[in-house]
């Protein structure tokens, strides 16, 4: 497997130059709509969503660097890794799941990341591939379930955060990326499911979270969201600004 090669300067400098222009370029802006607070306290977490799209680890990397500030890593299919390896800058490591023995020594590998410092965070996406959104079932891997058991056994806690991620056009010629992030399932050593039994409940809460934005977006009910990250304007704005003309309402408000 790839292992991580954290580095903090070039882990800044690619989100810079690379992942926050990106978004910024190709989006109306990003939204994000949390039920709780960002979490807090030493206790590790993983955060977990849907993966529907080439934008998906992009999204939750803005949120960490702009929000949640945590030492963040990210599981990514080998094969991936293997093309793009400045991704292990940002704290990428690969799983290959067609190679159980590979397989189990990136569970371990995951443990032993989030266990050895405190304030970790890893970003995993339990479909393991790309999926169309309203896909369902959503049929996760048992990995992060796994990792998480075994992160209770050494530290007691685990906070695992579902994350809804949702691309739609609203009326501009960019698309506006959605992020809703559910509360957390909090795992302890008093109350911790055997991995089949909270990947369930993981896949679950992720499902009704899905569902809700999906029901929000539709009804453009936004008053919940807040703008993460503002995006360029699309070409219609920017020539009525040279215009002088005034900007048209946004659709749905936001």
């Amino acid at each position: 497997m790839l292992k991580a090669k954290k580095n903090k300067l070039l882990n800044t400098l690619i989100y810079y130059l690379l992942v926050r222009s990106a978004l910024q370029s190709s989006f109306c802006g990003v939204f994000l709509r949390q039920a709780t607070p960002d979490p807090d306290g030493d206790a590790p977490v993983i955060l977990y969503g849907n993966h529907s799209s080439w934008w998906d680890a992009y999204v939750p990397m803005a949120l960490n660097e702009m929000r949640w500030r945590r030492d963040g890593y990210v599981m990514v299919e080998d094969t991936q890794l293997s093309r793009y390896q400045f991704f292990r800058f940002c704290g990428g490591f690969s799983v290959n799941r067609s190679d159980p023995r590979s397989a189990v020594e990136t569970l371990r590998y995951a443990v032993d990341l989030l266990t050895e410092k405190p304030r970790r965070l890893l970003l995993i996406f339990p479909q393991g591939e790309i999926r169309a959104n309203d896909v369902r079932p959503l049929r996760f891997y048992t990995g992060a379930a796994h990792i998480a058991r075994r992160i209770v056994e050494r530290t007691g806690q685990c906070m695992l955060y579902p994350m809804a991620l949702r691309y739609e056009f609203i009326g501009e010629q960019k698309p506006h990326a959605f992020m809703s992030i559910a509360r957390p399932l909090i795992v302890t050593r008093q109350e911790c499911p055997e991995p089949r039994a909270l990947n369930a409940r993981m896949e679950a809460a992720l499902t009704e979270t899905l569902d809700a934005l999906r029901e929000d977006i539709i009804a453009y009910r936004f008053e919940g969201f807040e703008c993460l990250l503002e995006g360029t304007w699309s070409i219609n704005r920017l020539w009525d600004a040279v215009r002088g003309k005034r900007q048209i309402k946004r659709v749905g408000g936001i």
